[in-house]
């Protein structure tokens, strides 16, 4: 077996870490829209109560209700404070799955290229050794 065969299941198992880095990374992706989209709940939710305490507070309302009104507000921006650094986290989260992934990418690629290298060095030999037993088989013929 030719050393570039042999390399190529080297080149294989490249291609399934990097795939299971891209899946990762994927996954971290997905979990960052889908907190991305629980901070803009909160963030709606919260202009939408504070829509709701200006609106009453015109037309007049309890200082307990406001009160409470005003308090679960201020739990909603909390929330999205808590939120958001949830989304900080899995965005470090995401830069290092990224970067396993660019250095996976990267030396799969590298024993790609190395193996088309020695796939033509084999090639090349083949032909020498075999243009070498043609001048032989020449040279014997004329003598």
């Amino acid at each position: 077996m030719k050393r570039s065969a042999r390399l190529e299941i080297v080149e294989k198992l490249a291609k399934q870490r990097e795939d299971q880095a891209a899946q990762a990374l994927a996954q971290v992706r997905a979990q960052l829209e889908i907190e991305g989209k629980r901070l803009q709940e909160l963030a709606d939710y919260q202009t939408e109560y504070m829509g709701y305490l200006d609106k009453q507070g015109a037309a007049g309302i309890s200082m307990q209700q406001w009160r409470r009104t005003q308090g679960f507000i201020d739990q909603l921006a909390d929330l999205a404070q808590r939120q958001q650094i949830a989304i900080d986290g899995w965005l470090a989260r995401e830069e290092q799955v990224l970067e396993k992934w660019r250095l996976l990418y990267q030396r799969r690629k590298n024993i790609g290229q190395y193996i088309t290298k020695l796939s033509i060095e084999e090639v090349l030999a083949e032909d020498k050794k075999e243009q070498k037993m043609l001048d032989e088989l020449i040279s014997q013929r004329f003598r």
